[in-house]
């Protein structure tokens, strides 16, 4: 697996499709954080596979304490469970700083054309809001690195706490359950958020339409069908991921996401040229179809056209629609609407279209 190593000695391991077998010039490349749970950055294979064939580069980051990549120092790790809000914020800041500086790295190192995409799955959003943050405090070099490239920032299927939103009564989540112990938890939770949830008329933005155990018999969840030692051991991560999605993270969160979704400057002229998109799914998990619906509420409140962010809700995804070879025909649902059940190909196309 090749790595990168910034000046500061924090080394990034990932994965690289390689250029396109299209004979492109200008293909789109797809940068892909990862989430708490699953294949690290193995997460996003399927989408590599099909990636030459597609026009598109797929390159995967595994983040900092999983494998391939540094570490956390004792020091560092301390700060994930500080109550000092600035040295949560000096946390978030770091990651943000280190990501952004591998993404001008890449760009750079592989003469990435202009037209990337910065996608972050389920707890990487929250990453990806700290790139987003970052910018400012970069060498210009390193800027105009990241300006002239990155096109969009992708939000793949991100839950409310990566947004500090409250969450609705009466909604079930498995991190919140005292009943279930940390070693228990990795297993259950990838179970629970893999399943295809039956939803009522998500139109109405009603969270009464939203469920947590009403799930599609005839659609076993996904991780049934993988190798269970391909997910993360939740006790063994609780060092680092999942603080940042425990309460007392959620003032920082906030905050982030003030300082990045909703900022005028940073948006309107230091990110001018990078469109936002937040794409959830209709069997998705309650808690990223809600995220997805007050962030559009917010949106539309402020009616900021510098601020602007495209939503998709994908017909008939769960949280883990890009990883399985896909189970029957689909195509382009920003085309057509048609449903990508575990469909690697039609997510692909999705971030593609992204791109544009």
């Amino acid at each position: 697996m090749p790595s990168l190593t910034l000046q500061n000695g924090v080394d990034f391991s990932y994965t690289d499709s390689g250029e396109p077998r299209t004979n492109q010039t200008d293909y789109a490349t797809l940068i892909l954080i990862h989430g708490i749970i699953d294949l690290r950055s193995g997460t996003f294979s399927s989408l590599a596979d099909l990636g030459p064939s597609n026009g598109v580069r797929v390159i995967a980051v595994n983040r900092r304490g999983y494998p391939g990549s540094t570490d956390y120092l004792p020091e560092e790790l301390s700060l994930f469970v500080s109550e000092n809000m600035d040295e949560k914020e000096r946390l978030l800041a770091e990651m943000g700083r280190d990501l952004a500086l591998f993404i001008a790295g890449l760009i750079d190192t592989l003469s990435l054309p202009s037209g990337v995409a910065v996608v972050g799955w389920s707890l990487g959003a929250l990453k990806v809001l700290s790139i987003v943050a970052a910018l400012e405090k970069l060498p210009e070099g390193t800027r105009q690195t990241l300006r002239g490239s990155v096109r969009s920032m992708i939000l793949f299927q991100s839950p409310t706490v990566v947004f500090d939103i409250p969450d609705p009564k009466g909604l079930y989540i498995p991190q919140n359950d005292p009943h279930i112990s940390a070693e228990e938890l990795g297993p259950f939770f990838a179970r629970w958020v893999s399943s295809f949830f039956v939803h009522g008329d998500l139109s109405t933005h009603d969270p009464s339409s939203l469920t947590y155990d009403r799930t599609d018999p005839l659609r076993p969840p996904t991780v049934t069908r993988f190798a269970m030692d391909h997910l993360i051991d939740f006790a063994a991560s609780s060092k680092y991921d999942a603080a940042l999605i425990s309460p007392h993270f959620g003032g920082v969160t906030a905050k982030l996401v003030d300082q990045t979704l909703f900022d005028m400057h940073v948006r309107g002229e230091l990110w001018k040229d990078t469109k936002v998109f937040v794409v959830a799914g209709s069997a998705d998990s309650w808690a990223s179809i809600y995220s997805s619906w007050k962030l559009e509420e917010r949106m539309l409140a402020e009616a900021r056209p510098e601020c602007a962010i495209t939503f998709i809700m994908v017909d008939g995804a769960n949280h883990f629609v890009g990883h399985l070879r896909r189970l029957r025909l689909s195509t382009k649902f920003l085309t057509n609407n048609q449903s990508m059940i575990e469909d690697p190909q039609g997510t692909l196309d999705c971030f593609k279209e992204c791109c544009i």
